[in-house]
């Protein structure tokens, strides 16, 4: 109990807010709310994760980080807010499909670095609360987090399982940049990674593709660039 815990990746950024589950055919609550942990990042993470290190490192207590821009939190209430919306709850939102609609019109509204605000959604006694979203990469950044010297392939322990076989469609393709104006509604892109388009230069994804050939199972060609 006195380990902060902080959830993220692409499961949490899309559960963030009470949201429809294929699995059980109903709408749930957030899943910080349902796995009760201090803090929930969204988004792709870089900057909340430097930056809540930095607070728990000065000694600041994991339950008064509430200002990091993508991520959120629970409260007791909204009082300690100023300029925030709303959504329609937890309650209302699994009842009726209109108020379940309005609440996702209003959180993508909100979905936007510059002018973004606040999110707040009732799950009972408590409030699920949305900081705006962090601010989007520079090239430079995108370029330093990319060339990482990543493994390039699943975690060893999925071996006895027979691997991971999604490793397959994306081992040999290049990340060229973040983000999707297009917002489509069958694409979770947006809702992540933000709608506005975040590049990495020419010369670090050519560098990745000059170190991909010279992976020992290249097959010969690079099939995806996106």
């Amino acid at each position: 109990p006195d380990i902060p815990i902080i959830i993220g990746g692409i499961e949490a950024s899309l559960r963030r807010f009470a949201h429809y589950d294929y699995w059980s055919d109903s709408v749930r609550r957030s899943i910080l709310v349902d796995s009760k942990a201090d803090l929930l990042v969204y988004g792709m993470g870089e900057n909340q994760i430097k930056e809540i290190a930095a607070q728990l490192a000065a000694g600041i207590p994991v339950g008064e980080i509430r200002s990091v821009a993508g991520t959120c939190y629970r409260a007791a209430s909204c009082e300690h807010l100023r300029d925030y919306v709303e959504i329609p709850g937890f309650e209302a939102v699994s009842a009726d499909k209109k108020a379940f609609a309005e609440a996702f019109r209003r959180q993508y509204v909100e979905q936007d670095p510059i002018r973004g605000k606040t999110v707040v959604q009732r799950h009972g006694a408590q409030y699920l609360v949305q900081n705006p979203p962090a601010r989007p990469l520079t090239t430079a950044e995108m370029d330093e987090i990319y060339e990482l010297s990543y493994q390039r392939t699943y975690h060893p322990v999925y071996e006895k399982a027979g691997g991971v076989p999604a490793i397959r469609e994306v081992k040999f393709s290049l990340v060229s940049h973040r983000g999707c104006f297009g917002g489509c509604s069958f694409c979770a892109i947006a809702a992540h990674q933000g709608r506005i388009i975040q590049p990495r230069s020419a010369e670090s994804i050519l560098r990745e593709a000059v170190l991909l050939t010279a992976l020992p199972d290249f097959k010969g060609y690079i099939h995806d660039v996106g």
